[in-house]
């Protein structure tokens, strides 16, 4: 048979993400040549369980990376965990000049009228980023070929980048402003006012950097 690795065009070892943007390339390229799809996807998979029976004889010589984390995966999310996955320069660049923005935006603002609305639309934009990142590194089935199974496969990723985005968005807004807000206002704590004036800049400096990361370096 065919070696795989020469198949997917990839040097031999090659594993994890590039692998899997490998094979994502070559859905794209072959989406209307279904024997040829096969060939790929069937030299993908012979691939991943050489990678499993390599981790069952305990031989890490021919584990690939993604094999060797799997082990690693966080379970207290399951398979809505954020998994690691680097985006090209380019997008890095748009991704965080979007929270950047937003922070401009609300710096500009008199503390008088400052909201924290520009991060929070900052928030849509970067939802619609990860959903742009997710069709990039996981095409899925071809609308050509699988109709139904695309359309599912295209809903799976935008609930995801919806879920990702919006909970880090939430998490991060809670532990920067809505819980010191609860905590000033229930012990009736001091404080300083240029923090009350300046507290909506320190919160969208971090949660857009919290929602930049996120859609740099996750999936």
């Amino acid at each position: 048979m065919d070696d795989p690795y020469k198949v997917l065009g990839v040097p031999e070892g090659t594993a994890g993400d590039d692998l899997s943007k490998a094979i994502n390339r070559k859905k794209l390229l072959y989406k209307t040549e279904p024997e040829k799809l096969k060939q790929m996807e069937d030299a993908y998979e012979r691939i991943v369980q050489a990678s499993l029976a390599a981790r069952l004889r305990g031989d890490s010589s021919g584990i690939t990376e993604s094999a060797r984390k799997g082990d690693l995966t966080p379970s207290l999310f399951g398979p809505w965990a954020p998994i690691p996955s680097e985006a090209p320069l380019k997008d890095k660049k748009v991704n965080i000049a979007i929270s950047v923005a937003a922070l401009v935006i609300v710096w500009l603002t008199p503390g008088t009228i400052r909201t924290i609305q520009p991060i929070i639309y900052a928030t849509i934009f970067q939802i619609f980023r990860m959903f742009m990142k997710l069709v990039d590194v996981d095409p899925g089935p071809s609308a050509n070929i699988d109709r139904d199974a695309a359309t599912k496969h295209n809903n799976k990723r935008f609930f995801r980048s919806f879920a990702l985005v919006l909970g880090t968005f939430a998490v991060s807004l809670g532990l920067t402003y809505w819980i010191p807000n609860m905590i000033f206002e229930t012990f009736r704590v001091q404080v300083p006012v240029w923090y009350l004036l300046n507290q909506e800049i320190f919160v969208s400096a971090i949660v857009g950097g919290c929602l930049s990361y996120l859609t740099c370096f996750y999936r």
